[in-house]
């Protein structure tokens, strides 16, 4: 199961929650650290009146990334917020107008950055200047095929588009339990398995794991009893993969990119070595595919 569906519907409230707590938020990079990133990228030119973000998640991370922006003096003059959940982006623009008030110009679209390009973005620029495009946290690692987002991505844009992203680095050895603590708590729980009970199962039914496995933590239910979802009949045992976060190497990140239509102009690795952030601008002639 896509682990998008775990932030649609009625899911949105409890990732919504589960947001809220410290486990959360201390597993993302940081706002400072991001736009740290963009302002010392190089790209001296670079015009942040304009700024998108993909998978805003509910707001609270954008609130901080555009605050530390506004900081420096470099507040956007229109904020476009992209996401795949109705819900969850009717959540993250209420908190963006809250925190930021008047400041700027907000606007939603709904896109599924998994499914194909979109002309939102060029139908949403007011200019010539670059758009910056951002997918902060760890929204990238979180998709099923984080390659054919940044294609598609990178089709609903013009060369010289910049693109702001952060991702997790993979758990150094001997150090994955004290990692998985952010994972094993009520909160994360409730949110993963969200999307299964609105199925119509029951949490009793459910035995959820999470695992460290080939570089990704891993969510998988397995289901306690026979049960039927959807007119389907699942057997007692039927295990369900309904969590995948992927963790890179910085090799890795710098091959998804450059293969995925990006020429990346800044990297920095904060100082714990769990993340990295990225700096990208479209490449010429490069297309969706």
């Amino acid at each position: 199961m896509p682990l998008k569906f775990a932030y649609a519907g009625s899911a949105a409230f409890t990732h919504d929650r589960y947001a809220e707590t410290d486990s959360y938020a201390e597993m993302m990079a940081s706002a400072a650290a991001e736009s740290d990133t963009l302002l010392h990228s190089g790209l001296a030119d670079l015009d942040l009146n304009e700024i998108a973000e993909v998978g805003p998640g509910n707001g609270r991370h954008s609130v901080a990334f555009l605050g530390q922006l506004a900081a420096r003096g470099r507040a956007p003059r229109r904020y476009l917020a992209m996401d795949f959940s109705q819900t969850l982006l009717g959540i993250a623009e209420r908190r963006v107008r809250d925190g930021l008030g008047p400041r700027m110009r907000l606007d939603t679209e709904v896109w599924d950055v998994e499914e194909c390009p979109t002309g939102h973005l060029e139908r949403w620029r007011s200019g010539g200047s670059p758009v910056v495009v951002c997918l902060l946290g760890h929204t990238l690692g979180n998709l099923e095929d984080p390659n054919q987002a940044l294609r598609h991505l990178a089709g609903g844009l013009r060369a010289g588009d910049v693109l702001l992203a952060s991702v997790l680095l993979r758990i150094p050895p001997g150090s994955e339990d004290s990692t998985m603590t952010a994972y094993r708590t009520d909160a994360f729980r409730s949110a993963v398995l969200e999307p299964l009970l609105a199925a119509g199962l029951d949490p009793s039914d459910l035995d959820l794991r999470i695992g460290y496995d080939d570089n990704a933590v891993v969510g998988e239910a397995t289901l306690c009893r026979d049960a039927r979802v959807g007119g389907t009949e699942l057997p007692r045992g039927h295990q369900i993969r309904c969590f995948l976060s992927r963790r890179f190497t910085g090799d890795e990140v710098v091959r998804l990119f450059s293969d995925s239509g990006w020429s990346i102009r800044a990297i920095r690795v904060d100082e714990t070595g769990n993340h990295m952030t990225v700096v990208a601008a479209r490449k010429q002639g490069s297309q969706c595919q």
